[in-house]
């Protein structure tokens, strides 16, 4: 029988700006959960997680005892973490049991980043967090990544991903969150099978995401997520924290579906959350646009003749 951990953050703040507020986390034992966010917030979520007793955390720059061979490394950290139980051949189910007798120096980087999973096998913390688990690793890599993730899944081991490259959490996580201003927000993310099989069965209902795809993956939106949309040469993307989703609906089905949340047809090529905008910047007398309070820094074009609307709607 599973139980769930709970776990508290602190609230983030720069200069007295909130960047994300306090959070309050429960995980599934034996389960894989990948946050994704910008690395100013990933820096302060590894610190949050670091000094939490019941977590290890486990850092994409971990040094090694170059000197030692790999034998050698593995009975330092038996004496390290003393493990209560055997896992069996480590070397084995990590690729590198021809190794045993290499020293660490001469191992290649992507031998190194897996090797550095040893330590999330030697300690008996029930919480393990992996920085940048996938992060410039070849497919055969991944692959004895996701395997070794896997392996401590049956161990009944929590295990939580960090990660500012949104398709490696969905490739590696059974559930993927993003770190933003709000807090936590869960991806709804269904496999492309799945969705197919879904899109078939007619349901009179009114569905208020907006679905886009990465890798097979179609990932489901809340509208109050999104920042923008564009459209260029026919392709439309939505925008959110500075990452770029593309989506198979016209910039007029969204402009139809998104009005009623609050978004602006600004630009005969751009929907803007108005939620987001900070500022109507006039450049010249037939010249506008309008930033936006996201994560990066984002400008998008104002039409002259949407001027006058958007002055009705924001009541000025």
């Amino acid at each position: 029988m599973t139980s769930n951990i709970a776990i508290t953050i602190d609230s983030f703040a720069v200069e007295g700006n909130v960047i994300s507020p306090s959070i309050e986390m429960q995980f599934e034992e034996g389960s894989i959960i990948g946050i994704y966010s910008d690395v100013a917030k990933l820096n302060f979520l590894t610190k949050q997680f670091s000094s939490n007793p019941l977590i290890h955390t486990e850092y994409r720059d971990n040094g090694f005892y170059n000197r030692l061979t790999i034998n050698e490394y593995i009975s330092f950290l038996k004496g390290l973490y003393s493990p209560s139980t055997e896992h069996g051949d480590l070397l084995t189910i990590f690729e590198l049991a021809d190794k045993k007798k290499a020293r660490l120096h001469n191992l290649s980087s992507a031998e190194k980043q897996r090797l550095r999973l040893i330590h999330c096998f030697m300690n008996e913390k029930p919480i393990q967090v992996i920085e940048e688990p996938l992060q410039n690793l070849d497919e055969h890599s991944k692959r004895i990544v996701m395997n070794l993730l896997l392996s401590l899944k049956k161990e009944q081991k929590t295990v939580i991903l960090l990660s500012n490259n949104m398709e490696e959490i969905l490739f590696a996580s059974d559930s993927v969150f993003r770190l933003e201003a709000s807090g936590l927000q869960p991806l709804d993310v269904k496999e492309e099978e799945t969705a197919a099989l879904e899109k078939n069965d007619i349901i009179p209902f009114r569905f208020e995401k907006i679905p886009t795809k990465r890798n097979e993956k179609i990932i489901l939106f809340n509208p109050p997520e999104i920042d923008y949309i564009e459209s260029v040469e026919g392709q439309v993307s939505v925008y959110l924290s500075g990452e770029t989703y593309p989506t198979s609906l016209t910039l007029n089905e969204l402009e139809q579906k998104l009005t009623p949340f609050g978004f602006f047809r600004c630009h005969r090529s751009y929907i803007v959350n108005l939620q987001k905008v900070r500022e109507i910047i006039t450049w010249t007398r037939n010249s506008y646009s309008l930033s936006l309070h996201t994560s990066t820094e984002t400008v998008v074009p104002l039409s002259k003749n949407k001027l006058v609307e958007l002055k009705r709607i924001i009541g000025i």
